[in-house]
């Protein structure tokens, strides 16, 4: 039995979420194995990364259903970096569920996780199974980031009648790095082998959520939110993956929402978010760069319709992992702020805002994903007691019902994050609660 086994280890993501674990301050606490298909590359990373002659090498075609639940159930925890999701990833899912065996993975496919959650949701709460899907760039810091004002807005409101409820919440982002294969994959996926009826559903509001909600705003050439702490005003245009993003955010929210109605606990219902909105953009220094972001991505989904392009962006991105590499991905910045607003109460009669900022050193794609997806399944081997109450029921959960406040402390820990949170009361006066 192993601890920690991380699946397509060899490739660029693989090999850093192989890399960090191996220098883990906790490492002393876990056992760890690597599997891969080809027993040379495997046998390369282990001089490269001089990994200890203890760690476990397996061989594994993860098309092959047998193969990956003999190795699967000899683990506790999966970390799957194996791509893109929809066509490599069900088999793993369906070994953990199937065994116990906790699952994580880096996907940004929301189509793949719409199928898990169809096939193998109800098989993991009844073995316990934890499945958190996207738990890097896409989307663990949309969805902590509204885990975390939400609980600011809880605890603010803590004495009142009526918990403060979340009326809008507002993602932006800015990413300094590479262009990742991972997200790369992910378009060729959708635009070469999902039918189109398919894709077009998978856009659509509260595709992973169990209830419906308010509707979010249509998609528009130039997003922008204010700052409560500095009165700022920022802009930006079209995220590509702000669907993914919105999806699983909108799956955290419709969980909480549904625990409510299901257990009609005061606890249940104190946790909800509320009528939520929820939208998010690329930071952008401009209005003129915002709107031609979205215009350069509405040409370049177009694009993709043609075959001939996407073979061309397929020879795009990465192909090979060095030291040299392993170097290169610490440079590049992960910087997303969210507000959030509340609904007025009779308590708070005017809404009260809540900046949440979580920024970050290095390439977000090669280097930071793979550090929260090595620390979400860290949270799950090792801070277990510590989850939320929902994540002990198991199933397909999102990082933020099943790590919660567990995934926000380790990344400032171990990971180094920089996450913070001030709320701004109606008076316009502020505090932070991180």
């Amino acid at each position: 039995m192993v601890d920690v086994l991380v699946l397509g280890a060899t490739g660029v993501t693989g090999r850093q979420v192989t890399r960090y674990l191996n220098s883990h301050p906790q490492h002393s606490q876990f056992t760890l194995a690597i599997a891969g298909r080809s027993r040379r590359k495997l046998d390369n990373l282990i001089s490269d990364l001089s990994l200890p002659k203890s760690i476990q090498v397996q061989v594994v075609d993860v098309t092959n259903f047998e193969q990956v639940e003999a190795l699967v159930k000899d683990a506790k925890i999966v970390l799957n970096t194996v791509g893109p999701y929809t066509k490599w990833g069900s088999p793993v899912v369906r070994a953990c569920a199937r065994n116990g065996v906790h699952y994580v993975d880096l996907t940004g496919e929301q189509i793949f996780v719409r199928d898990i959650v169809e096939k193998y949701d109800y098989v993991a709460t009844k073995t316990g199974s934890i499945l958190v899907p996207s738990c890097g760039m896409d989307s663990l810091p949309s969805d902590i980031a509204v885990h975390i004002a939400n609980k600011a807005l809880k605890q603010l409101s803590k004495d009142a009648v009526e918990p403060l409820q979340i009326d809008t919440s507002t993602t932006s982002h800015e990413l300094h790095g590479v262009f990742s294969n991972g997200t790369i994959s992910t378009i060729l996926t959708a635009f070469g082998s999902i039918p189109k009826h398919k894709l077009a559903e998978s856009l659509r509001d509260y595709y992973l959520s169990p209830v419906e909600g308010k509707p979010s705003p249509p998609p528009r050439l130039k997003y922008s939110m204010s700052l409560p702490s500095t009165r700022e005003a920022v802009v930006g245009g079209y995220f590509m993956m702000s669907s993914a993003n919105r999806a699983i955010v909108q799956r955290s929210w419709g969980l909480l929402e549904w625990n409510s109605l299901t257990t009609k606990s005061t606890e249940a219902r104190k946790q909800r978010y509320g009528p939520m909105v929820y939208e998010e953009f690329m930071r952008q220094k401009s209005t003129f760069s915002s709107v031609l972001l979205t215009l350069t991505l509405l040409v370049g989904f177009s694009l993709m319709t043609l075959s001939p392009v996407r073979w061309f962006v397929g020879r795009l991105g990465m192909k090979e992992t060095s030291i040299d590499l392993d170097r290169q991905l610490e440079s590049g910045s992960l910087d997303v702020i969210n507000v959030t607003t509340s609904l007025p109460s009779s308590a708070f009669p005017k809404p009260v805002k809540v900046e949440t900022t979580i920024s970050a050193k290095g390439d977000p794609g090669y280097y930071l994903s793979p550090i929260m997806m090595a620390e979400s399944g860290l949270a799950l081997l090792l801070d277990k007691p510590a989850l939320p109450a929902l994540a002990k029921n198991g199933g397909v959960l999102t990082p933020a019902i099943a790590l919660g406040d567990v995934i926000v402390k380790r990344l400032q820990e171990y990971a180094k994050f920089d996450i913070r949170c001030e709320v701004v009361n109606g008076a316009g006066e502020s505090r932070k609660t991180i």
